[in-house]
């Protein structure tokens, strides 16, 4: 059953279709959250908020954009709001996992460093670049998606997802977009 198949589903009464919704979407918001507020407990506290949010809104949803769209634009402006009202700033943290079994030392430690790096350039990007890179990569988002969670057009999404590749490769040094999605993924363990 499809997202918007289950909203009319809840808005019908069946409460079992938005606990369906939060299986669906809980990890990848409260990782989105993460990645903007850079503390675990805030994220999983942000991200109840974002659900019960959706919950108590969700009879209003105008099928305007996704519901998926829709979430993610209250998940990332709850975030933003919590910074604010902790005056600090933000950077996107990447999901660090441990090395897969198998690849030699100097393999293992080439990842560590691509990570570090990646992670230092990313923290340089400005806030919707990362974002969008974020939302892109991670996510999965198309960029009308994207343009609909961070607000602007589906050109200004893909400029600014290009932009970032490319800041990125010059701090990283000879990456391209491909080497980059697939180092990227592998970081987050993807």
């Amino acid at each position: 059953m499809n997202d918007a198949d289950l909203v009319r589903d809840f808005r019908n009464g069946n409460r079992e279709a938005f606990a369906e919704l939060v299986r669906r979407y809980s990890r990848p918001v409260t990782m989105t959250i993460l990645g903007i507020v850079r503390d675990n407990e805030a994220a999983k506290d942000i991200s109840q908020h974002v659900f019960l949010k959706a919950f108590e809104k969700l009879s209003g949803f105008m099928f305007a954009s996704s519901f998926k769209t829709w979430l993610y634009r209250i998940a990332i402006n709850s975030a933003r709001d919590h910074l604010r009202r902790r005056k600090r700033d933000f950077t996107v943290e990447l999901n660090e996992h441990e090395p897969e079994p198998g690849p030699s030392a100097s393999e293992r430690l080439e990842q560590l460093r691509m990570r570090s790096l990646l992670r230092a350039a990313m923290e340089e990007l400005p806030e919707k670049q990362r974002l969008t890179l974020q939302l892109r990569i991670y996510d999965e988002m198309d960029y009308k998606e994207i343009a609909g969670v961070l607000g602007g057009t589906e050109g200004s999404a893909r400029v600014n997802f290009f932009q970032a590749v490319k800041t990125l490769r010059k701090k990283i040094g000879g990456i391209d977009e491909k080497t980059y999605v697939r180092k990227s993924r592998g970081a987050a363990g993807s």
